[in-house]
């Protein structure tokens, strides 16, 4: 066989290796290629507190996904304990990605579990990331090094106590250091730090700057002094991670703030839903292309998916009409969503066809996301309705000439509102399963807890079906405070039905309408 192309990401994953792999600072845009490659192709994938969950959509849908976090207070798995998981799952014949928080071999334990690897024998490569010593500091507008003001800076943890007889860390010669100095770890010890750089000769009046959750929509940036920090950092309810900058260029962060800033509107212009976090209730993979979106906004986007989407339980009826379209046994193929799109191709694909397949018809969808599909396997829709909404849709077909046979393939729990107005205009209609959605077992208890005390600012509804699902399982109400935005007057309908008010509602009923419908219905909330 021909080698598979490795693109500018290189080779994928190789079983029975493990692949020390930096995750950058919590931005998933700041991954490397060649970490996108291997997470794409890894197998097994143990990651931990602070490696970005966005990141894992482009993961096998196969590959297992360990957590073994460590916080300040507790700890996952103990780190004899993730050398021993790597060794073993790639003796397995594993591909192992060890997904690491910002870079593998900057203040973390990627040394050690690449010296375990190495006793075992197993192969090993290491992927450096974007560490949140540079990218912490750069988010909030705070370089660390500047021209007459910082020649050098220094990355130091301040995970040790500078009261201990004994410390690695020589206080006495950061008190001399001519540059920046850059704290990883240090916000519990923040108080006993600044004593000890105060002692060692830093004046008190030296500028500190403290990011929390550096490069994420949840990003803080807290000012101070030296003889401050303490107080600030306890004031402002900030905790770790976060990173904490001494020196005189953290004073120049009210002039290079871009990313977020308090009282600094051209960032809200750019980000309107900068520090929002949105629900996004839709199946998995749905749900990334709505959150991507949103994130590019500046919001938390926090996936919950509600629906899974299973193959129609009659495979064979399918393909049957499909082989008809060949035959020219329709006039029309209505598709009413992206999901009924795929199923239709995968019956193409089985009976060894390609888009000619489809020639003697003619396509309608519902919508640009339904049109978009749609053009993704080379098919132009001959209609889309300027309303994107089924009865849209059969306004459409009838407006379109004389009464014609139509198919419709659809899930298994489609409304009846396409079929009858075309049957009452005369249409022979012709529906097929092409799909079924189902309900998840479970919501997420994090997810769960944070749409009943408010935690979560705004729920984006793209179907009827994701709003009763999350009902269901909320098993209780939404919490007051939290903002509803709708797709369309389907689907707010099913809110209110639910007692669930409606905010804003997409216009038009597509996913660029959902995502302006999030937008106006933040925009009021602020």
């Amino acid at each position: 066989m021909p080698a598979e192309p490795t693109g500018l990401g290189g080779p994928p994953a190789v079983a029975g290796t493990v692949y020390l792999v930096g995750a950058g600072p919590g931005d998933p845009g700041l991954l490397t290629l060649r970490a996108a490659r291997l997470l794409s192709t890894a197998t097994v994938v143990a990651y931990d507190r602070l490696a970005p969950a966005d990141a894992f959509v482009v993961c096998r849908a196969d590959a297992r996904l360990i957590y073994v976090g460590k916080s300040p207070d507790r700890h996952a798995l103990a780190q004899d304990e993730i050398n021993d998981l790597l060794v073993e799952e790639a003796a397995a014949d594993e591909a192992v990605v060890r997904f690491k928080g910002g870079d593998p071999f900057v203040l973390g334990r990627g040394s050690e579990e690449a010296q375990a690897c190495r006793a075992a024998d197993v192969p090993f490569e290491v992927v450096p990331g974007i560490t949140s010593a540079i990218a912490g500091p750069a988010y909030a507008g705070v370089p660390v090094t500047h021209r007459g003001l910082a020649p050098a800076f220094a990355v130091v943890t301040g995970h040790e106590d500078p009261t201990k007889d004994e410390t690695q860390v020589d206080y006495d010669a950061l008190g001399r250091f001519p540059g920046t100095l850059v704290l990883l770890m240090g916000v519990g010890r923040i108080a006993r730090i600044a004593t000890a750089l105060q002692q060692a000769g830093r004046v008190p009046s030296t500028p500190v700057a403290v990011i929390q959750w550096a490069s994420t929509p949840r990003q803080r940036t807290v000012l101070a002094t030296l003889d401050t920090v303490a107080e600030r950092i306890a004031d402002a309810g900030l905790s770790s991670p976060a990173v904490i900058v001494v020196g005189d260029v953290a004073a120049l962060q009210p002039q290079l703030a871009w990313f977020e800033g308090p009282g600094i509107e051209w960032i809200l212009r750019r980000r309107p839903l900068h520090g929002r976090r949105v629900l996004v209730p839709r199946t998995r993979q749905q749900a990334s292309e709505l959150s991507a979106r949103l994130r590019a906004l500046g919001a938390e986007a926090v996936e919950a998916p509600t629906i899974a989407i299973e193959p129609t339980r009659e495979p064979d009826a399918l393909r049957k009409r499909v082989a008809e379209i060949r035959d020219g046994a329709f006039d029309w193929v209505a598709l009413t969503s992206v999901n009924g799109v795929a199923a239709v191709w995968d019956q193409v694909a089985a009976l060894d066809a390609d888009a000619r397949l489809l020639a003697r018809t003619r396509l309608a969808a519902v919508g640009s996301g339904t049109a978009g599909a749609l053009r993704r396997y080379g098919l132009r829709p001959d209609l889309v309705p300027a309303r994107y909404t089924t009865s849209g849709l059969a306004e459409a077909l009838i407006a379109s000439g004389q009464p014609r046979r139509v198919l419709l393939p659809r899930a298994d729990i489609a409304t009846a509102t396409l079929i009858d107005l075309l049957r009452d205009a005369g249409w022979d209609v012709v529906e097929v399963e092409a799909y079924r959605t189902v309900r998840v077992p479970a919501l997420d208890a994090d997810v769960r807890r944070d749409l009943l005390d408010g935690t979560v600012d705004l729920v984006a509804f793209a179907s009827s079906s994701t709003v009763r699902n999350l009902v269901e399982l909320l098993d209780g109400t939404l919490h007051r405070s939290v903002r509803v935005a709708s797709i369309g007057p389907v689907t707010s309908d099913t809110c209110r039905q639910l007692d669930l008010p409606v905010d804003a509602e997409a216009d038009p009923h597509d996913l660029d309408g959902l995502v302006a419908a999030v937008v106006a219905a933040a925009t009021a909330a602020r």
